[in-house]
C-alpha cells in the first residue's frame, strides 16, 4: 500500500468516524471520536509494537510523518467543522429573527385546515405557546360571526366559489392560484376578540397534495381609527345640522318678529281707538296676547341658538330648585310623585335665575310628558360630577370641550315610556317630539341656556323604563356681585323731538312710524342708508334721534349709523332688529347705537328706550 493510498484510507476512515459519532446536532464529542476510533483499530490489522522491531529506522520516521500530517489533517477537518457550526448557527438566529420574530404571524396548515407550523408572532398573536397550535383547526380562533368568510376564501382559493358546507374538504388545487385577501375577526385564549388582515396562499406539499400558508397582520389599531374616523364624521354631520338649524331658526325668528312688530303695532293702534266699545276692545286685546306669545316661541328658538344674553350670579342649585318645587309640583296631576335629592351644600353656578327656573320647569314638564295620564314618579336631584364621569354620547352641544375639571348637575328622572336611540339623537331638536306634533320646544331652549352658560345636556333613556336628563353647568370660581339695575330715566318725551326711521320694510317703516306720532314725536322717514344721510345734511341741528333697522339691502344698519355719524358725531342712535341682541351685535364696529331694541316692541317699549337715550342714559336691553 503506497502512502498516498495509506493516507487517503486513512482520511476517509476519519470521516467516517466523525460522521457516525456526531449527535444530534450534528457536531461529536471529544470521547465519542476516541470510542469510534478504538474500535475501528481493533477490526483492522494494524502494525503492532512488537513488529516494530522488524522495522528500519527510516520506515519508522516515514510512519510517524505520516501520523503528524493525518493528526494536521484531523485538525483542519475540526476546524472546517466548526465553522460550519457556526455558519449554521447563525443561519438559524437569522431564520429566528427572520421568521419568528417577524411583525406579522406565519401560519402553515393543512388541507383540513389544521396548524402544522406557526412562529412565534403568530403564537403570541393568538395568546397561545406555539407548541399548542399544532393541529389545532385555525377556525378555532376566528370569531364565530366571520368563519364563513373564512371557510368562502378558503374554497374560492382553491377554485369553487360554491359555499362550502362547514368541515368539508376542499377541491383540487388550481394552478398557481392567487393568494386571497380577507379582513376577519380573531379571539385569543382569553376570549380578546382583535381585528386580522388574512393573506392565504394554497401551495403543493412533498407528497402532491396541498396546504396552506397564512400571514396574519394585527389591523386592531386601523380598525379603531376607522370607527373613531366614522363618529367623528357622524358627529362633524350633527354639527353641520344644528349650524344649519341655527341659520335656519335665526333667520325664522328675526322674520317673524318683523311681522309681529308690524301686527303688535297696528293692534295697539286699534286699541286706543276703542277704548269706548268693549267688545272690539277684548277682540284686540285677545289678538295682542296671541301676538306676545307667538314672540315668546321666537325668543325661545333663539335662546335655543344660545342668543339670549342675561346677567349671571352666583346660584345656589339645590336651594334655587327647593325653593322653587313647590309652584312647578301644584301644576302636577295628583297621581305624579315628585322626589328630591339635594346635595347640601348645593352647588354653586354661575347662570341666570329667571333662566334656571325656565330649565327646571322645562325638565319636569318634559317628564310629565313623558309619564303621560298613568302615575309616575319623577326625580330631581343636584350633585358635583368630574369631568371625566360625563357621558359624551346622546348629549348637546355634540362639540362640547371644557378644560374644567368637576361640573354642576342638575339631573331630572322620570318613570315615563322612554325613548329609543333614534329619538335620543333628536330630541334636543326644535319642535321634536314623541308625543304631539309641533311641541317639544322645551329641551330646545335647555339646550340653547347650558350652551349659553358653557354647559351642556345629555340623556339616557330606556324604552319602557324611563329617561334621565342630566344639564352640567360650570361651578362658579368666585362670587360675583350684582349688578346694579340701570336707572330708567324720565319717561317724559318733549313734543317736537324729531325722529330719523330708517326701515327698508314699507310696513314695518309706516307702523313704526305711526307709533312714533302718536307718541307726539316727529318722523322723518327713509328707506335705506343713503336716503337718511340725505335727510340728515339737509336736517342737521333738527333731528334729535335715529331708529334705523338693523338688516337693510345695500348698506346695513352698520353702515348706515357710520354715515349718519360722520355726518353728526353726537346723533343719538338706536339699532332695531328682528334678531337677538348677541348676534345683531356680533363684531367689531367703531360706531355704537346708545340702544338695541328687539322686535316686536310695544308702544311703551318705544317711549321708554327713546326717553333713556335722549336722557343720556345707556338703557337695558328690551
Amino acid at each position: 500500500m503506497t502512502d498516498i493510498t495509506r493516507k487517503a484510507k486513512h482520511s476517509n476512515t476519519a470521516q467516517d468516524v466523525i460522521v457516525s459519532a456526531a449527535g444530534p446536532s450534528g457536531v461529536a464529542s471529544g470521547d465519542d471520536l476516541r470510542r469510534q476510533a478504538e474500535k475501528i483499530l481493533r477490526q483492522k490489522k494494524v502494525m503492532q509494537p512488537e513488529t516494530l522491531e522488524a522495522l528500519s529506522l527510516e520506515e519508522i520516521r516515514k510512519a510517524f510523518h505520516e501520523l503528524q500530517v493525518h493528526q494536521i489533517e484531523l485538525e483542519m477537518q475540526n476546524e472546517e467543522l466548526h465553522r460550519t457550526q457556526v455558519e449554521l448557527d447563525l443561519s438559524r438566529a437569522r431564520y429566528f429573527d427572520l421568521y419568528d420574530l417577524a411583525p406579522v404571524g406565519y401560519c402553515a396548515l393543512s388541507a383540513k385546515g389544521l396548524i402544522k407550523e406557526a412562529n412565534l408572532t403568530a403564537a403570541s398573536l393568538l395568546g397561545v405557546a406555539r407548541s399548542a397550535l399544532v393541529k389545532q383547526p385555525i377556525s378555532r380562533f376566528i370569531v364565530k360571526e366571520d368563519q364563513d368568510g373564512y371557510y368562502l376564501l378558503i374554497h374560492r382559493l382553491v377554485g369553487n366559489d360554491a359555499a362550502p358546507r362547514r368541515g368539508a374538504a376542499p377541491p383540487p388545487l388550481n394552478e398557481s392560484p392567487e393568494p386571497r385577501v380577507t379582513e376577519l375577526r380573531m379571539k385569543k385564549s382569553d376570549g380578546t376578540v382583535f381585528w386580522v388582515s388574512l393573506k392565504v396562499t394554497a401551495v403543493h406539499d412533498d407528497r402532491h397534495n396541498f396546504e396552506f400558508r397564512l400571514v396574519l397582520s394585527d389591523i386592531s389599531e386601523r380598525k379603531q381609527a376607522e370607527a373613531r374616523q366614522i363618529e367623528l364624521e357622524a358627529q362633524t354631520r350633527k354639527i353641520e345640522k344644528a349650524e344649519s338649524l341655527q341659520r335656519m331658526a335665526g333667520a325664522i325668528a328675526h322674520l317673524f318678529n318683523n311681522q309681529l312688530s308690524v301686527i303688535l303695532g297696528n293692534l295697539e293702534m286699534t286699541i286706543s281707538d276703542t277704548q269706548g266699545d268693549a267688545l272690539p276692545h277684548q277682540y284686540v286685546v285677545n289678538a295682542m296676547r296671541a301676538v306676545r306669545r307667538s314672540s315668546e316661541v321666537s325668543g325661545l328658538l333663539l335662546t335655543y341658538l344660545g342668543q339670549s344674553p342675561s346677567r349671571l350670579e352666583p346660584l345656589d342649585l339645590s336651594v334655587f330648585c327647593r325653593d322653587n318645587l313647590p309652584g312647578i309640583q301644584a301644576e302636577l296631576p295628583a297621581a305624579i310623585a315628585l322626589e328630591t335629592d339635594f346635595l347640601s351644600p348645593g352647588p354653586i353656578v354661575l347662570a341666570n335665575a329667571n333662566q334656571v327656573q325656565q330649565v327646571l320647569t322645562n325638565l319636569i314638564t318634559n317628564g310629565w310628558e313623558a309619564i303621560g295620564d298613568n302615575a309616575g314618579r319623577i326625580s330631581v336631584a343636584t350633585r358635583t360630577v368630574p369631568t371625566a364621569d360625563i357621558p359624551r354620547v346622546h348629549i348637546a352641544p355634540t362639540d362640547w370641550q371644557t378644560s374644567a375639571e368637576t361640573f354642576a348637575c342638575l339631573e331630572v328622572t322620570d318613570s315615563g315610556c322612554g325613548m329609543t336611540e333614534e329619538e335620543m339623537d333628536r330630541s334636543f331638536d326644535p319642535f321634536f317630539s314623541t308625543k304631539l306634533t309641533g311641541r317639544g320646544l322645551g329641551l330646545a331652549v335647555v339646550t340653547g341656556l347650558a350652551k349659553a352658560w358653557n354647559g351642556m345636556i345629555g340623556v339616557a333613556s330606556t324604552v319602557g323604563q324611563g329617561s334621565t336628563l342630566q344639564v352640567f353647568l360650570p361651578l362658579a370660581t368666585g362670587m360675583v356681585p350684582r349688578q346694579p339695575e340701570v336707572p330708567a330715566g324720565p319717561c317724559d318725551l318733549v313734543a317736537g323731538w324729531t325722529v330719523l326711521l330708517v326701515d327698508d320694510d314699507a310696513i314695518v317703516r309706516d307702523i313704526t312710524g305711526a307709533l312714533l306720532q302718536r307718541l307726539g314725536l316727529t318722523v322723518l322717514a327713509a328707506s335705506g342708508g343713503g336716503e337718511a344721510a340725505t335727510l340728515l345734511e339737509k336736517n342737521p341741528g333738527s333731528i334729535d334721534c335715529v331708529l334705523t333697522d338693523l338688516c337693510m339691502p345695500g348698506m346695513d344698519g352698520w353702515d348706515t349709523l357710520a354715515a349718519l355719524r360722520r355726518i353728526r358725531p353726537d346723533l343719538p342712535a338706536i339699532l332695531s332688529s328682528g334678531y337677538d341682541e348677541a348676534q345683531a351685535m356680533d363684531g367689531e364696529y367703531v360706531e355704537q347705537p346708545h340702544a338695541f331694541l328687539h322686535k316686536p316692541y310695544s308702544m311703551e317699549v318705544l317711549r321708554a328706550v327713546i326717553c333713556r337715550v335722549m336722557s343720556g342714559a345707556v338703557p337695558k336691553t328690551v
